[in-house]
């Protein structure tokens, strides 16, 4: 399943950043994390993960320094690609 996240930074981020993109890092090379965007006025971060289910993807996130030191909330929305082939 594909994970659609949507963050909102709830404080300042910048003392988290370096362990941030090392954990992000990691879980792109385990094929978790497969897409991923800082918003343009740096307010949260727009992510795409490959998780078997809601449960997994959630403890993924839960690994994120920004998460672990609550500077940040998120919508998990769980979606499906638009192309028709895929989605029979």
């Amino acid at each position: 399943m594909k994970f659609l996240v949507v963050s909102t930074n709830t404080k300042d981020v910048s003392p988290f950043l370096a362990a941030e993109f090392q954990r992000i890092e990691e879980l792109r090379s385990a094929g978790v994390l497969i897409g991923g965007w800082v918003k343009a006025d740096f307010s949260g971060a727009v992510l795409v993960l490959q998780c078997a289910e809601a449960a997994e993807a959630n403890a993924a996130l839960a690994t994120l320094p920004i998460v672990i030191n609550d500077a940040t909330s998120f919508e998990l929305i769980e979606v499906v690609d638009l192309d028709m082939e895929t989605t029979k």
